[in-house]
């Protein structure tokens, strides 16, 4: 079993929420997941993670060479090729509101 900031990775499913900004716990996720942002929150900035360190840096995910910025409330299905991938959610900014997200396979 893999645990970082105590929470087991072997199970690839994170339920999380904010008013603030930082980062959610990690999951890990291969082949294909999906990831819901929704809340009350107005102001969002927040982006998509992946570590292929186990969680000792974090690279922004990107679509066609730009950075996926997560701005609205938003449902959608990812690939991960690779195992032992870790993704988290990393709030930049949040004017008011709560931002709840999941990812899940």
């Amino acid at each position: 079993m893999a645990v970082i900031d105590g929470m087991d990775l072997s199970i690839a499913r994170l339920e999380w929420s904010t008013s603030a900004p930082g980062a959610s716990p990690a999951a890990r996720l291969e082949g294909q997941f999906n990831l819901t942002l929704w809340g009350t929150f107005t102001g969002l900035d927040a982006r998509l993670q992946r570590s292929f360190d186990a969680g000792a840096t974090w690279h922004a995910c990107t679509r066609a060479g730009a950075q996926v910025a997560l701005t609205a409330p938003v449902s959608e299905i990812w690939e991960e090729p690779e195992a032992g991938m870790l993704y988290r959610v990393n709030v930049i900014a949040i004017v008011s509101g709560t931002v709840n997200a999941r990812l899940s396979r």
